[in-house]
């Protein structure tokens, strides 16, 4: 039977507009070092300069108070690529180790996995499986530090490149080799064919846009995380004189003077530190950037975009790296205070997300893996990112609240810029609980009214202190969190930090 003539024209011409219409949206990833809530304009910042990011924040959707699943980076990246705790997945430190230890700690840390289990889906994984081109591009830091294969790198996790991601978690240098002669281990793989005077977050997203150009005609999610701001704090030189002479003109100091010993761990009070300033915004112009390409590209409205940081920012210690302030919040990277686990959270797809919302509801960094798929319109796996909510309900502006009674944190570990030690902690609606492992002791604050964690309620409101360290243990049980236990050689004599004192 011969088909009809003008049907069959029809569907000719409409069956590329139909591709067009069905193609799948696009995903990148961004994934910012050791950037603090306060680091950005946006959030209050007088010093830095992030005007791609506020506009970012302008067009897509702002969590206020977005939380890193861990106060330090291993753990946090972890959850987001499989959507579980690190308690869960037992990678709660710096990958494959257990922080600081001996006769000066009173409790003996449990070791941290070095690595995310070949038998978890991943988000790439997830993702290619539906037909998606995947990169990853700058840190990983998710191999244990003593591994010098490439047993788990990002090509066995889910994607199809890795470009400079390897097992340690900052780069040599920030200047071309990206290299250095005093910590070897640091150099940064896979830019060999840079030049002289090539500054690393240019060339990471310059391989970004790259990859765009390449692979535009499949969807692709570009899991896009800069080394920057971690340390070393080494700017483009070109900006450095205009923050010192705005550092002048504001009055700030410059400088780090606190000169207390580490264990004290005093929080820098202001943002002052020109080269850091520096690293901002280059930071910020290299997203700019990224974005512009997709606009050009025609790509804008065909890709969801996330921005994120991995934990709170470097703003505790005794010397000169320690180089932001976390204020308001109080202390900052490793600590169980807002300042170690609130982080900037934005979210942007069109057409999915109100322009200009800002939503206070408390998420996590688990939540980003079944959000991505539900706004993908992929189907769901709730047995792998069981610790995570979809927050598209929230993104449109139709829910205020997602189906969650609390988050849970738990460092089970010593670092040397936090004085508390090992602590878990539970945010249940606006109050939130720490418990210090060491001396069982608890510290209540409403986020509400005290973000700052400036005044202790445990004692005040002894009931809700009470309840919620009783949820934080039974979820401490559930998740399988491996304690901290008495440290047997522990020397009272020997305690780090007295003997700074």
């Amino acid at each position: 039977m011969k088909i009809p003539y003008f049907p069959f024209i029809f569907l000719l011409l409409v069956s590329p507009l139909l591709c067009v219409f069905a193609k799948k949206q696009n995903v990148i990833l961004f994934l910012v070092d050791d950037l603090g809530w306060s680091d950005l304009s946006l959030t209050g910042s007088k010093f830095y300069e992030t005007p791609n990011i506020d506009r970012l924040a302008k067009e897509g959707v702002f969590f206020s108070d977005a939380y890193a699943a861990s106060p330090v980076c291993s753990p946090t990246r972890a959850s987001i690529l499989t959507g579980k705790y690190p308690s869960r997945i037992k990678m709660t430190y710096i990958s494959g180790t257990a922080g600081p230890k001996g006769p000066g700690y009173l409790l003996n840390a449990p070791n941290s996995a070095g690595n995310i289990n070949p038998k978890d889906i991943t988000l790439a994984e997830a993702l290619r499986s539906n037909g998606y081109k995947t990169v990853h591009i700058g840190k990983w830091h998710l191999q244990n530090h003593t591994d010098k294969g490439k047993t788990h790198y990002p090509e066995k996790h889910g994607f199809d490149q890795n470009i400079a991601g390897f097992r340690m978690g900052q780069p040599g240098s920030y200047y071309f080799p990206f290299k250095s002669e005093r910590h070897p281990s640091t150099n940064v793989p896979g830019l060999e064919d840079g030049k002289n005077g090539d500054y690393l977050t240019d060339s990471l997203t310059d391989r970004a846009i790259q990859f765009i150009k390449n692979n535009h005609k499949q969807p692709f999610f570009i899991n896009f995380w800069y080394y920057t701001v971690h340390t070393p704090i080494q700017p483009k030189k070109e900006k450095l004189q205009k923050y010192v002479e705005k550092a002048d003109r504001l009055g700030l100091s410059q400088k780090y003077k606190h000169g207390t010993p580490v264990w004290q761990s005093v929080s820098r009070k202001e943002q002052s530190s020109p080269g850091y300033a520096c690293m901002i915004e280059s930071m910020d112009e290299n997203i700019g950037r990224l974005l512009e390409h997709l606009k050009k590209q025609d790509l804008e409205n065909e890709t969801l975009i996330i921005f994120c940081s991995d934990n709170g920012g470097l703003s505790t210690g005794s010397g000169p790296n320690m180089p932001t302030s976390c204020s308001p919040l109080r202390a900052g990277k490793a600590w169980l205070y807002e300042g170690g686990i609130r982080v900037p959270l934005i979210i942007k797809m069109p057409g999915k997300t109100k322009p200009s919302l800002r939503i206070k509801e408390p998420v996590l960094s688990t939540d980003l893996y079944p959000t991505i798929l539900d706004l993908l319109d992929l189907p769901l796996i709730p047995e792998q990112h069981r610790d995570g909510k979809s927050l598209k309900p929230l993104l449109a502006g139709k829910k205020k609240k997602i189906d969650r009674e609390a988050l849970y944190f738990h460092f089970p570990h010593y670092h040397h810029i936090n004085s508390m030690g090992p602590s878990g902690a539970i945010r249940m609606g606006k109050y939130k609980l720490i418990e210090v492992f060491e001396s069982g002791k608890t510290e209540l604050y409403n986020l509400e009214n005290d973000p700052g964690e400036l005044h202790d309620l445990s004692k005040e409101k002894q009931s809700i202190a009470g309840k919620m360290l009783e949820k934080l243990k039974s979820w401490q049980k559930k998740s399988g969190a491996e304690m901290a236990k008495q440290n047997p050689n522990y020397t009272k004599e020997k305690d780090i930090r007295k003997s700074n004192l």
